[in-house]
């Protein structure tokens, strides 16, 4: 039986590329995902897996598994690792790289729902796989610990979103589940609650549902959430001496901010913020970034103003997700560092989930994204855009394997600001949680 021409265009070609993008990632973590620990692997994971095996009792391991971690609660990844750890039989690090990248084509198949019925969905798709699966945020691709944060923040923000789309009983539990999650893997995942509320208050002003008591029952599970989060928790930016010395405090903070105004303050914020959520397309301009960011977030004002009625809000929500997500880093980093610094590969994470919500949004609803001629140049400029973001973050990324290469043949594991890493090291290698590659890596592995 033959293909028709337009089924085969429309739908075949794009899902056996989509695929291809997809096995072309998991290709380069075969062939790069190394079992070493890096940095914030042996403090949030490592030690978290030598507490819990030395644990007595279930409450030990519960304490274990909820310790704060800077300002963080990441108990989701926790379980995670966990899971893996008792799959496995030891704490494997080339197995939590795999474990961690799997969100981002769930994410992309999660998205590809809300196209359900199109036309182009596949196309869509495929545009969507080489805008995310690419090297421009390289230096979370290798790093288990960072690439739970930031990937499954967001997939679990998405997938709580979805579930309460036209909601029901069981949604309601699957969508709570996903949201505690999602507040359970990074600090800033605690404002899914309030887009969650936001989606429920939509359907009962916009559609028939009227689901006003879902909104009750979601603001109190809302609160007894967060509630939970916070106790015992440290605010570590309040646990600074109370006489700290000038010289203390200009070595944190810019001279020029000491004594800058209110209004000052304020454009470093807009500005440190704009530049998040542009960083997608620059590692070296904050200027060109902050202006890309400016134009994304006025696109999407417009879009939310303009089809605020419509009775599907699940993209406007998980676009909204991601501003508030750039804003939360702002409020954490704004004045600690210069704008430049969220040109750093990790944060661009959250610009690229900006850029692929954000150009999905606009295709679903401006009608002429979705003709065939504008379709083709999408999937051309994308296709571009992946391979600049390989070509020129592959020798970044492969200079940090090599520095971590070096550090483990020294027996070294450094940790910034933490200083017992190496006994954490040592400790889960002695209890056979922990088993390293042979040493000099990679060489060891290589045939003679």
């Amino acid at each position: 039986m033959s293909i028709p021409a337009s089924n085969l265009l429309v739908r075949w070609l794009p899902l056996l590329a989509f695929c291809a993008v997809v096995l072309h990632h998991f290709l380069f973590l075969n062939n790069q995902a190394m079992n070493i620990p890096y940095q914030d692997d042996i403090y949030d994971f490592l030690e978290y897996i030598v507490l819990a095996d030395a644990s007595d009792s279930f409450a030990q391991a519960l304490e274990a598994l909820n310790m704060q971690y800077n300002d963080h609660r990441t108990s989701a990844s926790r379980l995670q690792v966990y899971g893996a750890y008792v799959l496995q039989g030891e704490v494997n690090f080339r197995t939590l790289t795999f474990l961690s990248n799997l969100a981002l084509p769930m994410i992309l198949l999660l998205l590809s729902l809300s196209a359900r019925g199109e036309k182009y969905r596949w196309t869509f798709l495929l545009v969507s796989a080489l805008l995310l699966l690419h090297l421009r945020a390289y230096e979370l691709v290798l790093f288990s610990q960072g690439a739970f944060a930031y990937y499954y923040i967001f997939f679990y923000a998405f997938a709580c979103l979805f579930a309460l789309h036209k909601v029901n009983f069981p949604k309601f539990l699957l969508a709570v589940v996903l949201c505690t999650l999602c507040t359970y893997t990074y600090a800033s995942g605690q404002v899914v609650w309030l887009l969650g509320a936001a989606s429920l208050l939509h359907q009962s002003l916009f559609a028939e549902r009227k689901p006003f008591l879902y909104i009750v029952a979601w603001l109190l599970t809302a609160a007894g959430m967060l509630a939970l989060w916070r106790v015992g928790f440290v605010d570590l930016h309040s646990q600074a001496p109370v006489n700290v010395s000038p010289e203390s405090v200009r070595a944190v903070l810019p001279d020029a901010l000491l004594d800058a105004s209110w209004h000052q303050i304020l454009i470093r914020y807009v500005s440190f913020f704009l530049v998040i959520l542009g960083s997608a397309f620059t590692a070296s301009s904050a200027l060109l970034a902050g202006s890309i960011g400016l134009i994304m977030a006025a696109i999407l004002s417009f879009l939310t103003v303009k089809f605020y009625r419509l009775e599907d809000t699940r993209l406007v929500l998980c676009c909204w997700f991601v501003v508030a997500s750039a804003a939360a880093v702002t409020v954490g980093r704004a004045m600690m560092a210069a704008p430049n610094y969220v040109l750093d590969s990790r944060y661009s994470f959250l610009s690229i989930m900006f850029l692929i919500t954000l150009l999905l949004l606009a295709q679903m609803r401006l009608a002429r994204l979705r003709s065939p001629a504008v379709l083709l140049l999408t999937v051309a400029l994308s296709g571009a855009y992946w391979s600049w973001a390989h070509s020129d973050f592959e020798r970044p990324l492969q200079n940090l394997v090599d520095k971590r290469y070096s550090h483990f043949n020294s027996g070294r594991f450094l940790v910034f600001g933490k200083p017992k890493a190496r006994g954490i090291v040592r400790e889960a290698m002695s209890e056979g949680i922990y088993n390293p590659p042979c040493r000099p890596f990679p060489m060891c592995e290589s045939p003679p």
